[in-house]
């Protein structure tokens, strides 16, 4: 039976799933980027505890989060290189598709089951319009889909390497403060895992904290649900803010009156933060332009292997050109 290779390789962690044409999963695994030095050796760690019978791998799909400009892919937010064609030469896998990491998360939406998605906003749906997608985990992605036939063309994007723009005065400082650590800011800079230490430490700053204890970005979020800490809990309120904002703009350029929907990990790990009032304010506050926006579905993704989902149903497509 042919065999199918899918891989979600992100800025901190990667899944890899290997599974047969009919969708019996053989294995699945994540790890942690931090743990090895290439993704040569972290394939080898994954392949190495399957049964030799199962080579060679029929079709493989990676996505990675980068933009794809060919064969061989530098990652954004890590110094991993991606070799198509030497992964090809060095292990037993017969073609090898390598995309954007959220192009993949595009492909993945149409697969999902509607337990997955949680309703923000119901909007006035327009099944043949276009669709949007927007994650913040260590960077932040955005694609968008057109409708094609029965199914979706999905466009990979640098939506989030656009530039930050504060959303009012007491935003101002934190925009000053980053042009002076960085040439260009985006975005990106403030909607991911290393923006939101940024914020944190922005933010006790602003209000005269002294502390020697630098918290992650995952405790600041744990603190935040957890209402341990009063300053995790306004600097999660100003990082969804911003999401928000930028979701917003990007359904003013694309209006996706399809769906907006909302991935990466760090929206699946706060949810109860998310559905409250904050992101969908921010979105809406679009002056002349809100009635627009309050006719935009909006879904958060409440499946963290959407981008491996997407990845694998393309190598299940590249099986036709096999």
């Amino acid at each position: 039976m042919k065999t199918l290779l899918a891989a979600d390789i992100g800025g901190t962690k990667t899944l890899l799933q290997l599974s047969y044409s009919d969708g019996e999963v053989i294995a699945q695994q994540r790890f942690d980027n931090n743990a090895f030095a290439d993704f040569e050796r972290l394939l080898t760690t994954f392949l190495s505890s399957i049964p030799a019978n199962i080579f060679p791998v029929t079709s493989a799909c990676f996505a990675i989060a980068a933009p794809i400009t060919g064969r061989r892919v530098q990652l954004t937010n890590l110094p991993w290189i991606i070799d198509a064609d030497k992964l090809l030469a060095d292990f037993p896998i017969a073609e090898l598709e390598l995309v954007n990491d959220f192009a993949a998360v595009g492909h993945g939406i149409g697969e999902l089951a509607e337990q997955d998605l949680i309703v923000l906003q119901q909007g006035e749906p327009q099944a043949k319009s276009l669709r949007a997608v927007i994650g913040a985990g260590t960077g932040l992605g955005q694609a968008i889909m057109s409708p094609i036939h029965k199914g979706w063309r999905v466009w990979s994007t640098q939506g989030g390497h656009t530039d930050f723009a504060p959303l009012d005065q007491a935003q101002q400082p934190l925009l000053t403060k980053l042009l002076a650590q960085f040439e260009h800011v985006s975005y990106e800079r403030v909607l991911s895992g290393s923006g939101l230490v940024m914020l944190y430490q922005f933010m006790a700053e602003q209000q005269g904290i002294i502390s020697d204890n630098t918290l992650s970005a995952e405790q600041i979020s744990e603190q935040a649900m957890l209402h341990a800490e009063p300053l995790a809990v306004k600097v999660m309120q100003l990082f969804i803010e911003i999401y928000g904002a930028q979701a917003g703009n990007l359904a003013l350029t694309t209006l996706p009156r399809a769906g907006l929907f909302i991935a990466g990990g760090i929206a699946t790990k706060n949810l109860a933060l998310f559905e409250q009032d904050h992101f969908m304010q921010s979105f809406l506050a679009k002056g002349r332009m809100r009635e627009v926006l309050e006719q935009i579905p909006v879904y958060l993704i409440n499946n963290p292997e959407v981008g491996l989902i997407g990845a694998r149903l393309l190598a299940q497509k590249a099986l036709y050109n096999v």
